[in-house]
């Protein structure tokens, strides 16, 4: 069975520079929830409500014991995952064209497991640390993160170590915003490609359309419909993993 659109697939053909986009539901695949969409962390209002508050800067600041119970259960959960077919297929494109940019919002750390090198990650590694005192960077080994119940301490001065991500409330590395305007938005690649992301922060849907705006190919994968999905060229319906494949085999020129 033929996943992708006839047109589709003969516009596809032989692209040579591609930029992706990907958030949480690039992962479902690989047994992480997603954040928005059924199914995901903040779909019960509740719920939602105390993770966001959790994941926030001020509350790292006040209670990061707090932030950290939210933290470990991500990161736990996480731990054991693998790459799917769909982070997999994205490894191929890189390596198939001639240019190739991955922006992601995940924080799993599965698109370099899986081999992906030029990724921007705009949220970081939440497997990684840094300390709030000194700075100092460390990775939360899986012993640590059996046992996380409160905020681990540097091993260089005892201060409190905060996950390296971007929690709500803060602002974005300013070097990887950089990088998204560079590579994604002043010089659009030839097909721009947003998968598993409902897309709602400015910084993710912008690159997309900007590259609609000028006449790029577009293309989303999503199960569900976004605020994306009147702007791109294609909006198909289906996982990442079923649909990323399909893409990789078109452009690749794959049978």
């Amino acid at each position: 069975m033929d996943l992708l659109p006839a047109d589709l697939r003969e516009c596809l053909r032989g692209i040579p520079s591609i930029g992706v986009i990907t958030g949480a539901g690039v992962s479902v695949e690989s047994g992480i929830r997603s954040y928005r969409g059924q199914g995901g962390i903040y779909d019960d209002p509740e719920e939602g409500e105390r993770n966001a508050e959790a994941l926030s800067g001020p509350i790292l600041r006040s209670d990061p014991d707090r932030t950290w119970r939210v933290v470990a259960e991500m990161a736990r959960a996480s731990a054991g995952a693998k790459p799917n077919a769909g982070h997999e297929a994205l490894v191929r494109l890189e390596q198939g064209v001639e240019r190739f940019v991955l922006l992601t919002q995940n924080v799993d750390g599965l698109h370099a497991a899986a081999g992906s090198k030029n990724i921007i990650d705009i949220h970081g590694d939440i497997r990684t640390t840094r300390c709030m005192s000194c700075d100092a960077l460390a990775r939360l080994t899986p012993e640590m993160l059996r046992e996380l119940e409160a905020a681990p301490r540097c091993a260089h001065c005892g201060g409190v170590l905060r996950p390296d991500i971007i929690l709500f409330g803060e602002y974005l590395p300013p070097e990887k915003y950089a990088r998204i305007q560079a590579e994604m938005v002043e010089d659009p690649p030839d097909l721009v490609l947003a998968a598993g992301t409902t897309a709602l922060f400015p910084y993710i849907c912008h690159p997309v359309i900007a590259a609609a705006e000028t006449d790029h190919v577009t293309v989303e994968v999503n199960p569900e419909p976004t605020v994306l999905s009147d702007v791109v060229t294609w909006s198909l319906r289906g996982t990442a993993g079923q649909l990323l494949p399909a893409i990789a085999d078109a452009i690749l020129g794959v049978s």
